[in-house]
């Protein structure tokens, strides 16, 4: 019997089983849980409509990063935690300040990609939180990268990042979500079954070679930011997977002299932070233009080579 998903959502514990190994978040969102904020725009981690902040325990350190739930597997989720645009509601009634920001400056039309903007707003608010440090410019442009609006020509909702800073501060209670998920974190590797299909989750490095073995067939899973739209938009029956997102010694970033040794598993995002930091002129402004924010969060370096896709910048 298949052990269930179980992750942090909306102050709880969310146990899952019985769904398909492919589900999208952004199904389970709206269809089975009836939280519409989360909307569909293009079911391929383009425009930004689907945007929701995932957060997982690095040692004792919370990260917190927007994803585009279009194209994340709900067994992904295992052992994390996952906001959306409804979590953003203060006790009080009050607007988050990310919200009330975008109302002052006008930065809603139509309203469709407003929760994903709202959420991208939300994710860079949380970066600042504690620092009280405005966003530069460049920082406002890299959060809603993966944004699109067809509506306000986007200087209101620039207008409103900056806007959020101003606003009562509203705290993030980073110690709650830890203690929860640490209360969840089970150690032992993933495997659950649906249709005569398995996705694993290894949690280490041994436990991946050797399902790899027993499995050649199966699918690797890192990002699923290309792996995402094999199912969302051509259909196709991935089989039995092997998620590596988990398997933290291919998840590290190593400097030494005049050496830097990524692993695999390595975001996009960190990577070129680490490598921008040794080569700031020549890969700075590539770094910012590669891919968007919630791509670059979820794919991996390895995943991008391995990959090899020629019309996606993805991993």
């Amino acid at each position: 019997m298949s052990e269930p998903i179980r992750f942090y959502f909306r102050g709880e514990t969310h146990q899952v089983d019985g769904l398909p190994n492919t589900r999208t978040v952004l199904q389970h969102l709206r269809e089975d849980l009836h939280c519409t904020g989360t909307k569909e725009g293009c079911a391929e981690g383009d425009c930004g409509a689907c945007t929701v902040v995932v957060g997982e325990l690095r040692g004792n350190e919370l990260e917190l990063k927007t994803v585009n739930s279009c194209i994340q597997f709900v067994p992904t989720l295992d052992g994390k935690a996952l906001f959306t645009v409804e979590d953003l509601k203060q006790r009080d009634g009050c607007l988050h300040p990310a919200q009330q920001a975008m109302v002052e400056c006008h930065g809603s039309q139509c309203g469709f990609c407003t929760p994903g903007f709202v959420m991208s707003l939300w994710g860079l608010y949380l970066r600042h939180e504690q620092d009280g440090v405005t966003p530069s410019k460049r920082e406002i442009d890299d959060a809603l990268s993966g944004n699109l609006c067809r509506c306000t020509g986007y200087r209101p909702i620039i207008d409103a990042a900056r806007r959020m800073g101003e606003l009562p501060k509203v705290e993030f209670d980073r110690e709650a979500i830890k203690a929860a998920l640490r209360s969840i974190d089970q150690q032992q590797p993933l495997a659950l079954t649906h249709a005569g299909q398995t996705f694993h989750a290894p949690r280490t490095l041994a436990q991946l070679a050797q399902l790899r073995a027993d499995l050649p067939q199966a699918r690797i899973l890192a990002g699923s930011t290309d792996v995402g739209l094999w199912v969302t938009k051509h259909m196709r029956d991935l089989g039995d997977i092997i998620y590596i997102g988990q398997v933290e010694e291919i998840r590290h970033i190593v400097r030494q002299d005049d050496w830097l040794e990524i692993g695999a598993g390595v975001t996009l995002e960190k990577a070129y932070a680490a490598l921008t930091g040794q080569y700031p002129d020549e890969l700075s402004e590539m770094w910012q233009r590669f891919a968007s924010l919630p791509v670059r969060n979820a794919g991996t370096l390895g995943g991008n080579v391995a990959n090899g896709s020629p019309i996606r910048c993805r991993g």
